[in-house]
């Protein structure tokens, strides 16, 4: 299980992107690192301490995918060519992590996995979820062109007792905000949440 602080990290790895000293300018190729947000093949039973519940079917959208990675197998087979031993590299689909984000309209999360248990059971157990309204996803920064962080609209809505889910407030943040968001929360949307919550 990873840390907030430890997805807060690699969140910030993953967005910040250094120009070349030599070239001025990001990198050609977009790297991807080995080290996922979240564990890619988690099952609905397993918890981590993110502000929302997060699952496995959410993994494009969080840029977690399988690619394609050349590995040293520790064998050695001898180059004909050169009449040299060389080392034998084969290529394997891994886990990886890349920075573009893609959250996007339709897309619904709730504040724990009780939310897909049983309806009736379920609505007693959520206190926000998150319905994304629009988006656009974020780009990594690359030649000449800058980050571009992506944008989500979305609702958060909160349980009203017969009433099924209600719509608190819509907010707007880039899609690295986001992430941020389902990580740590953010309080001064929460804050929002809780003001309306009081009202009632």
């Amino acid at each position: 299980m990873k840390s907030k602080e430890d997805s807060l990290k690699l969140v910030k790895k993953l967005i910040t992107q250094k120009l070349s000293a030599k070239t001025g300018r990001y990198p050609l190729k977009e790297k991807r690192l080995t080290k996922a947000l979240k564990e890619p093949e988690r099952s609905i039973t397993d918890h981590d301490d993110w502000f929302m519940y997060v699952p496995s079917f959410f993994n494009d959208c969080l840029d977690i995918a399988k690619t394609d990675r050349v590995e040293r197998t520790g064998r050695k087979t001898l180059d004909e060519k050169t009449g040299k031993m060389k080392e034998e590299k084969e290529t394997k689909k891994v886990w990886t992590q890349g920075s573009r984000f893609a959250f996007h309209r339709g897309c619904t999360l709730y504040d724990t996995p009780k939310a897909y248990h049983k309806w009736e059971d379920a609505i007693n157990e959520i206190k926000y979820c998150v319905s994304i309204l629009s988006a656009t996803s974020a780009q990594p920064a690359m030649g000449d062109q800058e980050r571009i962080p992506g944008i989500v609209e979305f609702s958060i809505l909160s349980p009203i007792q017969s009433q099924g889910l209600k719509k608190i407030k819509d907010f707007t943040l880039t899609q690295d905000e986001f992430i941020r968001f389902l990580i740590e929360g953010n309080s001064e949307i929460i804050s929002k949440c809780r003001i309306w919550e009081d009202r009632l």
